[in-house]
């Protein structure tokens, strides 16, 4: 079927077809299939943009918040939603409750106000939301009975738009019990502010996206060169790839008490605090050394599994780390890398090199002792999930020193996180302990672009 057939159908048909497609195959949709489904989600998507700025519009006449001019299009709508969602973040970020840093994600996602992601900004992000979101949770099973009018139409949009998400299965989930959290709650917000406690999420290129996976062209460099006048060039023809990054799903389970739960303002900022602790310290482990199956993808898991294996340093002496490594690792990643580059490593590996002396006793690397700390002319970061130590008498790789451009290095996060309330959580003796557990679940993901822009110290060791 071609593209131009697809564009005929209705999204009742679309819906239909793309679930034929994904039925007809087990496993992962590849080639033609792949492609076809592609075309199958991006027609809905306009379909349900369409509707969307239908209802929008109507309910903007309505309201009184939009009015029309004659021959309007629908761009005042989506000026309307753009509007409503800066002015909710500039609320937010002089009350405190979202970060600056936060907010220009979120701007920058909203583009001119079209789209999915535009609407999932405002009606997550309307204050009218998340105070229904907190009566809901501080109030169990009767806090929906505690909404006002604005709060349960608030509620009802965000319901409207998972429908939407829903619609060709490839983001929908939960059972019913739970709901999207508000937009000053979702991970893939929250992570983004300087308030994070990852190096990695600091240093690396991060993605926002709103779908099932992240598609990127990438090279690892074009050839330039000089010619004579009439001299015909060379073919400089880069060779590119085009990479995909899934995202995955992680949980985490929030514990909170009958007392926190009592102040429905203070709740949020709370949970907001325990959630980024949470998501952080899970992610991490995954972003260094996830295998991509089931997870992210670590750097170190892509760089070391690179072919021909050209990231990987052997050290000076084997089974050794000396002061000699640091060197080697860092002349041998390419030019085009090197103004990018930073070094990553445990602390304790940080430590090791920070005692090493020359032999009048001076240190060799007296600029680790900095704040912020520097190598041979370039940042350090601390990355505790990597490699510490090593045991001569086992046979392994141990990756000690990571340098490179984190630039090529990926993160995704998906926005549209969904939190449930458990009740009651219970003791050793199986009675109630007097606090609530929230079940928080979100979709992110990671992959190494181009590996030849790292370098990995190996020290292997052998039994």
């Amino acid at each position: 079927m071609t593209d131009v057939d697809i564009e005929k159908m209705s999204l009742e048909q679309t819906r239909t077809a793309a679930t034929e497609l994904l039925d007809g195959v087990d496993g992962d949709l590849t080639g033609p299939d792949a492609a076809r489904f592609d075309a199958l989600t991006r027609h809905a998507e306009r379909l349900r943009e369409r509707d969307s700025s239908a209802r929008d519009l109507l309910d903007g006449v309505r309201t009184g918040r939009v009015r029309l001019e004659a021959g309007s299009d629908g761009r005042d709508v989506a000026q309307g939603t753009r509007s409503a969602v800066l002015s909710n973040l500039d609320k937010k970020v002089a009350a405190g409750t979202l970060a600056a840093r936060s907010a220009e994600t979120v701007e920058k996602l909203v583009g001119d106000g079209r789209g999915w992601v535009a609407r999932w900004a405002e009606v997550t992000g309307a204050p009218a939301y998340e105070r229904a979101f907190a009566k809901m949770f501080t109030g169990g099973a009767h806090g929906h009975l505690r909404w006002t009018p604005e709060e349960s139409e608030a509620y009802r949009r965000v319901e409207a738009l998972r429908d939407d998400q829903r619609a060709l299965g490839i983001g929908g989930s939960g059972n019913g019990g739970d709901s999207m959290v508000p937009l000053s709650l979702d991970p893939a917000i929250l992570l983004s502010n300087d308030g994070s406690t990852s190096s990695l999420r600091q240093i690396s290129r991060v993605e926002t996206i709103a779908t099932d996976s992240w598609h990127g062209v990438s090279s690892a460099g074009v050839t330039a060169e000089w010619r004579d006048e009439f001299e015909e060039s060379s073919d400089a023809t880069p060779t590119l790839t085009d990479p995909t990054v899934p995202v995955h799903r992680g949980s985490a389970f929030v514990p909170y008490s009958f007392e926190v739960e009592q102040d429905a303002v203070g709740f949020i900022a709370e949970l907001q605090r325990l959630l980024i602790d949470a998501a952080v310290q899970l992610s991490d482990v995954a972003y260094t050394t996830g295998s991509g199956v089931g997870e992210p993808k670590g750097f170190i898991t892509a760089v070391a599994a690179a072919d021909p294996g050209v990231p990987l340093v052997a050290p000076t002496t084997p089974e050794t780390l000396g002061a000699a490594d640091v060197f080697k690792v860092q002349n041998a990643l390419p030019p085009r890398f090197q103004a990018g580059a930073r070094w990553a490593a445990n602390l304790a590996v940080l430590n090791t090199l920070r005692q090493l002396e020359t032999t009048n006793g001076a240190l060799k690397f007296p600029a680790l002792q900095d704040n912020p700390p520097s190598l041979l002319g370039r940042p350090v970061h601390e990355q505790s999930n990597m490699d510490g130590a090593y045991n001569a008498a086992v046979t392994d790789d141990n990756y000690l020193l990571a340098y490179g451009d984190f630039r090529q290095f990926l993160i995704v996060d998906r926005i549209g996180a969904t939190l449930e309330r458990v009740d009651h959580l219970v003791g050793s003796n199986r009675r109630p302990n007097g606090t609530r557990g929230a079940l928080l679940w979100w979709r992110t993901g990671s992959d190494v672009l181009v590996p030849n822009a790292f370098r990995l110290l190996d020290v292997e060791t052998g039994s």
